[in-house]
């Protein structure tokens, strides 16, 4: 039987299977289901979006474990 998280079991901002958390890249380029994208500190890595609807150089995703898990619009 698993145990489910509580709030005092889970560490801040991490997921508690894998320890990685949710950050937002932007997309600088795309090639099929990889895009190349830059963390807010300007790292690159190649994340896969065949999760997400169609992305494009410009788009910000949520990235989780190196897949794209949500399309972010922009708030105006």
């Amino acid at each position: 039987m698993t145990a489910v998280p509580t709030p005092s079991t889970c560490a801040e901002g991490h997921c508690i299977t894998c320890s990685d958390e949710g950050i937002e890249m932007e997309v600088v380029a795309t090639a099929g289901h990889v895009a190349h994208c830059l963390d807010p500190d300007g790292a690159a890595a190649e994340v896969d979006v065949a999760l997400v609807d169609a992305v494009a150089p410009g788009d910000t995703v949520l990235v989780h474990a190196g897949v794209a898990i949500a399309k972010l619009e922009a708030i105006a």
